[in-house]
Parts: C-alpha cells; structure tokens; sequence
C-alpha cells in the first residue's frame, strides 16, 4: 500500500514537474515572441508595415513669388491652417486684419529647406508680392510652409499610419485615452483585478457579456502579439505576456505602442491606424495642434470607429466626447473651467484631402512616381518600411494641370517644369485616372510635327546663321532614300513665300523653308542637337526628322524647350527631391543636374524667335490670354489631325501639351485649336504666382538696325525699319544699296520720296 502510494506521488511530482517545464517553456516562447515583436515598436519605430508617405514640395514665399491674397489663404487652408483672431496663440493659426495677414508658421525640417515655428506678418506691395514681418519687427527675406501630404503607398495592405514617439504624444490624449480605456493604468501592473471584477458583476447582473476587464497592455498584447479569437488559453497568454511587457517597459512605452497600432476608422478602402493618422484622417492637424476637445474626440473614437466617427455622426460623437471629458475631470487631469469649455466646442472634424477628388486630381503623378520608385527599392521597402518621399509636385498647378486636361475635346496631357532646375511641378497624363491608367505624358511615344522644328534653327543659329538669314519657301521634291521615289511636304496652309527669313520662317511654321534649312545645317546636326537637350527617343537622321515625323514624349519636349528659357541649360526633368528612412535619415536627395548645351545667344535668340510664333505666327491666339505678357512657343500637328501638340514657355515656367486619340485615329485636331488652349488656361491661372518677366538677355549680343527689304543695315533713307539681333559677329557689315544714305537720303525718307 505504501509503495504504491510512492509511486503516486513519484509520478504526481513528475508529472507537475512536467507541466511546470511546459509552462515556463510555453511562457519563454510567449516572452521571446512578444519582446521580438515588440522592440520594434517602441519608441514611435517600426512594426509589421507601414507605407510610404508622399508629400508635395514646400511653398516657399520670398522674392519672386507673387501671390494673391485669396490663392495664399487656399494654400493656407489645404495644409489645414485655421483662421482665427490675433493675437495667435498656436502655430498652424492665420488671421486676417484688413490689408494684414498674421501667420503663426509651423516649423518643420527637410533635406531641401527648414523653417522654425514664428510668427509673421505680411503686407502686400506691387503686383501681388509680400513683404514678411517677424516677430521682432523685422524685414525677413522668406518664409516656408510645410509639404501637403498627398498620397501613401502601402501595396495591397491598404492601411494608413504614421508612428509617433511616445514623447510626441501629447499628455492630454494620453489621459483622455487613459480615461476612456483603463482609469487605472498607470497604478496597475498590467492586470487589474478590480477592473475584472468590476466587468464579471456587471455582466452578471445584465445576464450577457457587456463590459470587459482588459487593461491597455492587455489590449497590446491581445490585438498586436495575440489572436483575437476569445478562449482560456488566450486569455491565461493575455495576462502573462501583459505582466512581462509592464517589467519590460515603462508606461508611455506601452501607451505609445497601443496608441500607434490600434484602429481608428476607414478612409474608403484604406484603414487608419494609430492616433497620428487619425488626427490626419479626421482634423487635418498635427498631434502639437489637437485642442483638449479634439483629444477626447480622438479617445471616443477608440472603442467603436465606425458608431461614433465624427464625420459620420456628429451628434452621437460629441456626446461620446464630452463622456471622455467628464471622466477626464472625475480623476482630476483637468479643471471644470477646462472641461466646460471643451464640452462646448461643437464638433468641428475636417477630414484631410487624401480620400477627396484630389486624390485622381493627384493619380498620374503618384503613378509616375511609384514607377520611378519600384526601379529604385523593392516591393517589401516601400510598402513596408515606412520610407518618406518629398516630390517636386506644387499641388494647385497639380490641379490646374489635372482639370484642363479633363476638360480637353479629345484625350490630352499636361506637363509643368521649372525650367532652371528641371522639377516637375505638374503632370496629368490623362483626362481621368479612373478609367485610365495609361500616362500620355511619360509612356505615349507620339510625332510632335512642327513642334520639333525649333531644334533644327537652334542648330542653324549654333552654326552661324541668323534670325534674318534668307530661306527658299517653295515647292521642292527630296528623294525617299533607299526606297525609291520622291516626297513633296507641302506647307500648312498651301501657300508658299519665295525667300523669306528664319525668324518668319519659324513664326509661320514653313515646311518648305524649314526643309531647306534642314537640308543645309544636317539632319545628323539637328539630331545632335535635339538628344542633347534631352530627347532620349530614337531619332530618325533624314530630312523628316525636321517635320517631327520621330516619335517622342511629352514630358522630353517639354524638358528640351526649358534649355531656350534658362540660358542654354540641358535640365534633367525630376519627381522626386529627397527621399527619407523611417528614422528621418536621408537615403537619396536630388541636386539637379545642368549641362551648357546651347550658347546662351543662341538660347535667347530662340526664345525671340518663339516669341513671334506668339506675336505673329501660328500661336497668336495665345495674347487672348496673355495679352503682351512675354511667353514663347511652338505649335504642332501631324497628318490629319492625329496629334496636336504645343510646347511653350516664360522665364520662369515651362509646359507642354498633347492632344488626340489613343489609337492615332484621325480626329481633325490642331495645335492651335486644341493644345494652345489648354496652355493657355493653365499658364494663365499659374502665372499669377510670378510677376511678370521678360526673358535676360545675355552679354555680347549685338544690335542692328536692318531693312526688312534687303536684310541689310538700314541707311537714312530706308522707310521699313526693323531692330534685330545677332550672335558677335554674325551682324551684316554691309549697308542697305536700294535707298541713300546721309541728309539726302533722311530726306527722301521724310517726305515720302526715294
């Protein structure tokens, strides 16, 4: 009897010895698991997946940005400024005071620009300028506001967050969401039995589950270590994995984790994760700016997202809110005078611009630049790891760009670059996103006709000829080639001019006199010419190359024009200006690259040139819009009107526009009729942010009087007059032969009388 009682509780203890090793075992791998998923998130860093975050490029105001008071206040409202009365107590607040606008200006710091938080006051001068007053009275020379988020990139796991160190969270959300959560969170370890006990009672009197005793860490442990499906075992893991992290961190670390990973609602088909988002998502406001008010609104929305979404139901969020509150003044963290004034704040939630009809206004641009980016990381770094990437978007031409082009008679595109740094400012590459994805601005390979010809007379000028060097505008056959036979290109307008000069030529858009120049110069010298400035798309070396029978992209004319507009300067065209880790540590930053292609009097006697296309030749309808406001440009339309192009350009902006039919089918389009009108509303809107400028005009160019009739110098007695301008020189040295020079000849000019 006794041994077999020995035996028992030999294998009694054995057996509990066992148990005991399977439960430290099993609590060791919870640990290990737990501190391993975990350490990651502490602090604010990075968990399971976070996307990539797009921003626009920061406005900057300063010397040579003129703006108008109302396109300042749009800016002002689209980063989520809110108007209020000076005095300003906050940054992100503006006022106005007649002519004055207060700003309190956020500070932030980028790769590309920083600007600390001050306080400013601007006081329009001439034609839509600003100057800014700092707080101390002083004159400052510019002032920038923050990137407009524009866009995130998660892949197929559709969720928004941005992680928030646990010092950024602000004290009064991490009450309120104590308050509403676990009132005893930062006086328990992680359990807390009164909690439970307190939930087990009240379930028993309801007869049914109605409240549940977790505390937030146990809430941490169940929805980031966990799975949520509700058993024994769950809870047991729940309560030990909550114990160890209560001995593994301190309390901000585990609020700040729970904070950045729960669920805080849905933006369409993306979810929002985290607090940060959710002051995003739902006031358009950094953490540093939510009111006490927005706080406890923030801490309601936890339990149910969808039942008290203050965009969805205002009413039964607030009371919701101010039930936050009442707890908040219950444990004392605020004063009543606190509590009634936050419990009267109506619910003001503006919802951030990213589930808006920005977002396809944005789409061909974001699209371009995931392209860009798929050929730098993989698919697991920018979906995953939390990359930050700053554009080189501004998103009102964005806009501007996006709603021209939608409202084109056929498919069309739009491209914007700064032309002294090749930025792309703008670029819609279609009429809506939404039913097509397909960028005309990057991926369409089309002929540009006549918008090509300004390469083949900046090869001319390169090679000494002049604005007013003689070409023959008439009727001429050229050999096929290989093939066999002859072409003919006839003019536009079926007219031909005999001799006319290069500038008329050009300004006309003369097939037969830009043929004979092609000819004299080379197709080989025009083609050169062209790849330098930019045209990367095979280029056929024959005398069509001259009529834009090679195919090429929008977004490379475009960038090719800017060398005519910033001195001769090949600009390579960019989406992307700085790209930052999860850490803020910069990964790849974009210096733009310049290379002198073009002499800089060859570059601005173009710009004069393409300034008569405007004036005088096949774009004058553009002065409907920009009345004697310097611009230049050339139209373009191939074979019965499949593409209509115009390429244009101001000291300080450069676009271009394409216009037609995806399938090259014939739609009667023109370059003057279709693209020019497009520009046209798009520059018109945009160059009200920059004062009018005429182009620089570099040293050495020489000046010469010379008469029209002979291109020779005007003498005395010549009646038509014209000032032209040559490359050093380049200038006729020979005077005019049909009229007298001297008194006599002054004389015969005067009275009418050779």
């Amino acid at each position: 009897m006794m041994g077999r009682r020995r035996r028992f509780t030999k294998k009694f203890k054995q057996a509990l010895r066992a148990l005991i090793a399977i439960v430290v075992v099993i609590l060791a791998g919870l640990i290990f698991y737990a501190d391993r998923k975990l350490s990651k998130l502490v602090l604010g860093g990075l968990g399971e997946a976070f996307p990539t975050k797009v921003y626009a490029a920061p406005f900057i105001l300063g010397e040579g940005v003129h703006i108008s008071p109302d396109r300042l206040i749009e800016r002002l409202k689209r980063l989520g400024y809110r108007q209020t009365h000076a005095p300003l107590s906050a940054p992100g607040d503006y006022a106005l005071d007649q002519t004055l606008i207060h700003i309190y200006v956020r500070g932030f710091e980028l790769p590309i620009i920083a600007q600390q938080p001050a306080l400013v006051s601007l006081t329009p001068n001439n034609d839509n300028g600003w100057t800014i007053i700092g707080p101390d009275g002083g004159l400052q020379t510019q002032i920038a506001f923050e990137p407009e988020l524009i866009a995130e990139l998660s892949g197929r796991q559709k969720i928004r967050r941005d992680p928030a160190a646990a010092k950024d969270i602000p004290r009064r959300l991490k009450l309120a969401v104590v308050a509403a959560e676990d009132r005893r969170f930062y006086r328990h370890w992680g359990i807390d039995p009164a909690a439970i006990a307190r939930a087990l009672w009240m379930n028993l009197v309801k007869g049914r589950a109605m409240q549940g005793g977790s505390t937030i860490t146990q809430q941490l442990a169940k929805n980031i270590i966990l799975t949520p499906k509700r058993t024994l075992w769950r809870k047991a893991a729940e309560a030990a994995v909550a114990g160890y992290l209560e001995l593994r961190y301190d309390k901000d670390e585990i609020l700040a984790m729970y904070l950045n990973h729960i669920y805080m609602g849905q933006d369409g088909h993306v979810s929002i994760a985290g607090v940060r988002a959710a002051a995003q998502f739902y006031f358009s406001k950094n953490l540093s700016e939510l009111t006490l008010a927005e706080s406890a609104t923030l801490a309601a929305i936890i339990p149910s997202p969808y039942r008290f979404n203050p965009l969805r139901d205002p009413g039964i969020a607030r009371t919701r809110r101010n039930r936050v509150l009442s707890l908040m003044h219950k444990e004392e963290w605020i004063s009543q005078d606190e509590f009634k004034s936050a419990a009267a704040e109506p619910m003001t939630a503006r919802p951030s611009r990213l589930g808006d009809e920005s977002a396809n206004e944005y789409a061909y641009f974001t699209a371009e630049l995931l392209r860009d980016l798929l050929e730098r990381f993989s698919e697991e770094q920018l979906f995953r790891l939390g990359l930050t990437i700053h554009t080189t978007m501004d998103p009102l031409m964005q806009i501007a760009a996006q709603r021209a082009v939608a409202r084109a008679r056929h498919q069309a595109a739009l491209t914007a670059i700064d032309p002294h740094t090749g930025r792309i400012l703008a670029l819609a590459g279609g009429k809506d996103f939404r039913q097509s994805q397909f960028n005309r601005a990057t991926q369409a390979a089309r002929q540009p006709g006549s918008a090509f010809k300004p390469f083949v007379y900046a090869a001319a000028l390169e090679k000494g000829w002049t604005m007013i060097s003689p070409l023959l505008d008439e009727p001429r056959r050229y050999p096929k080639g290989a093939n066999g036979g002859f072409w003919e290109p006839k003019n536009y307008d079926g007219v031909y001019r005999g001799t006319v000069t290069v500038r008329q030529a050009l300004a006309l858009s003369l097939n037969a006199a830009t043929l004979d120049l092609a000819r004299r110069v080379g197709p080989s010298a025009v083609a050169r010419l062209a790849r330098g400035l930019g045209i990367t798309s095979p280029l056929e070396e024959n005398l069509g190359l001259a009529l834009g029978v090679s195919q090429v992209t929008l977004l490379e004319m475009t960038a090719a024009y800017a060398a005519f507009a910033n001195g001769g300067f090949r600009v390579k065209p960019h989406l992307i200006s700085a790209i930052l880790d999860a850490e803020g540590r910069t990964l790849e930053f974009t210096a733009f690259e310049r290379e002198s292609v073009l002499s800089p009097a060859a570059s601005y006697l173009m710009s004069a040139m393409l300034e008569s296309v405007v004036a005088e030749g096949t774009a004058k309808s553009l002065s409907l819009w920009f009345g004697n406001r310097p611009a230049a440009g050339k139209t373009g339309t191939t074979n019965d009107g499949r593409d209509a192009w115009f390429i244009g350009f101001t000291p300080q902006l450069a676009a271009g526009v394409w216009a037609g039919h995806d399938e090259h089918i014939p739609v009667n389009a023109s370059g003057a009729k279709d693209a020019l009108p497009l520009w046209a509303e798009f520059m018109s809107k945009m160059l009200q942010d920059y004062p009018e400028e005429k182009f620089t005009r570099p040293e050495g160019l020489v000046a010469k009087t010379v008469d029209p009739q002979t291109n020779l110098l005007a003498v005395a007695g010549c009646k038509q007059r014209r000032e032209e301008l040559f490359a050093p020189g380049t200038e006729p040295k020979t005077d005019c032969p049909l009229h007298k020079k001297g008194v006599v000849g002054w004389f015969y000019r005067l009275f009418g009388k050779e």
